[in-house]
């Protein structure tokens, strides 16, 4: 899909990377690149990564350091090694993987009060964002956005469609040129991660997101500021019900878990 200049929201599927600055360890680099895309859902579970050999030349670096940086993220159980013709690192999914399953809710309910606040923070912001790109956009921006917004209705299974949720809410931060709300909705949506991988996969679910992704793309298009951050305001407060009552549910499941 087209791309407004300085729109990069999934650099690796696309096998594009920005070359590390000299300053920062490449094993560190490469680990929190990949941490990023899985955590914004831009690398859905059983996305393959770049062979440790690719992701080296990407780089001009040597391939100890990748091979350090996926070391890292196995031990953190985001990733895993499939070996044979195939084979390769893929990302793990909750959804099909019971360990990784049991990982996210504790995550989940481990940083419940952070994500909380991280949604705070989108009620907040988001709506101010979409009144921005309905007054910033240009026809690139906009087919860009029309696109992400085409991928989420025909994505083939969940992990599309979080991954289509994730670039539309990114295209629109991006529009806005402001790299302060860039930084804060990606920052933002890491930390809600655990909480959205484990919202329900129902077609009711989806349904809402879709008709309001529909009803913000239609504002921005028509350059109506009002009713896009209105549409954003009731889009981003349903989920931040849904999220909650995802967390309060999981508390009751695992009493035991730290306050």
């Amino acid at each position: 899909m087209p791309e407004p200049v300085g729109l990069s929201v999934s650099g690796l599927s696309g096998r594009a990377v920005a070359l590390p600055p000299p300053e920062v360890d490449v094993n560190r680099y490469v680990a929190d690149l990949v941490r990023r895309e899985i955590r914004l859902g831009l690398l859905p579970p059983g996305s393959a990564l770049p062979s440790e050999r690719e992701f080296a030349e990407m780089l001009g670096v040597g391939r100890t350091p990748v091979q350090l940086a996926f070391r890292q993220l196995r031990s953190e159980g985001l990733i895993e090694q499939r070996r044979g013709r195939n084979g390769g690192a893929f990302v793990r999914g909750a959804s099909e993987d019971e360990s990784r399953f049991q990982d996210v809710i504790a995550e989940a309910v481990r940083n419940r009060d952070e994500i909380r606040l991280a949604m705070e923070y989108r009620c907040l912001v988001e709506p101010v964002v979409a009144r921005l790109a309905s007054e910033r956009r240009t026809a690139v921006e906009l087919a860009t956005l029309q696109a992400a917004h085409d991928e989420l209705q025909s994505a083939p299974d969940d992990a599309s469609f979080m991954r289509s949720d994730a670039v539309f809410h990114l295209v629109l931060a991006h529009i806005t040129g402001n790299p302060f709300l860039v930084r804060g909705i990606e920052e933002s949506r890491q930390c809600c991660h655990p909480a959205l991988a484990l919202l329900p996969e129902s077609g009711a679910f989806h349904d809402a997101t879709i008709a309001e992704h529909h009803e913000i793309l239609a504002a921005v298009e028509a350059r109506e500021p009002a009713d896009a951050e209105r549409a954003m305001r009731a889009h981003v407060e349903r989920s931040m019900w849904s999220v909650q009552k995802l967390l309060s549910t999981l508390k009751e499941r695992q009493p035991d878990a730290p306050r």
